[in-house]
């Protein structure tokens, strides 16, 4: 599906009623969230063991992996947080503190995010590695945060964040998004990097690492075409 079948009414008002139609986020049912987190947990998994065979310590493995999906017919980025999934240490921090699970209370969520608008901009840049985006909360970038987020990362413990644009079908369609403790140095980031690319693109994806952008592809899928991605050339 992914390809978007929004038609104005008759008035021609952009609103927000269409029936019959798959989109994000109204469409995801319980069994699409499992799936969609089940995934997650698999991407983290062999990203934590990738890195740990590169030679990776504790605070430079990857704590948690999240999703955001581009709210369908807009042509603009407007993120909808949809899952994440964490490593068993945060999992004990967070659950010693009492704090709900991040994919239960946040899911549908459709909190503002810099690095989501900045990782959609960036999406068909010509240098490859510009794709990836980051937050370095050591660096105090933390103050950025507008009132309404909710910094889960940090209450985490995680300090060093980045992210890439899911691009499929030509569209830039949401984010994925992998946290750690610390900014791991630079061959296991860029290892990091890759996996999540294959993930994330259906322009590189490797046959094995598909299944997460097959899934998404039951949905009209939202988010500008990447030759419109690159919203910062409109700012004065």
């Amino acid at each position: 599906m992914a390809i978007s079948t929004f038609k104005f009414p008759g008035d021609g008002r952009l609103i927000r009623y269409q029936p019959g139609r798959k989109r994000i986020p109204g469409s995801i049912t319980v069994k699409d969230f499992a799936q969609i987190t089940e995934l997650l947990e698999e991407i983290l998994g062999s990203m934590d063991k990738e890195l740990t065979a590169l030679g990776a310590q504790d605070d430079e493995k990857p704590k948690e992996l999240h999703i955001r999906l581009n709210e369908s017919d807009k042509p603009f980025p407007l993120p909808i947080f949809v899952t994440w999934v964490e490593s068993r240490d945060v999992q004990e921090t967070r659950e010693n503190w009492n704090h709900p699970h991040p994919a239960l209370h946040r899911s549908g969520d459709d909190a503002f995010s810099e690095i989501y608008a900045e990782a959609v901009s960036y999406a068909h840049n010509q240098d490859l590695q510009k794709h990836f985006r980051y937050r370095d909360w050591a660096a105090n970038e933390l103050l950025e945060k507008r009132a309404g987020e909710k910094a889960t990362d940090p209450k985490a413990g995680n300090t060093f964040q980045t992210c890439l644009a899911m691009v499929i079908e030509g569209r830039a369609t949401g984010t994925l998004v992998v946290g750690f403790r610390r900014r791991p140095n630079n061959q296991l980031l860029e290892r990091a990097q890759q996996i999540l690319r294959q993930w994330a693109r259906d322009d590189c994806s490797q046959p094995r690492r598909s299944e997460l952008i097959d899934l998404l592809k039951n949905f009209e899928l939202g988010g500008p075409h990447l030759r419109d991605s690159d919203w910062f050339r409109l700012l004065p």
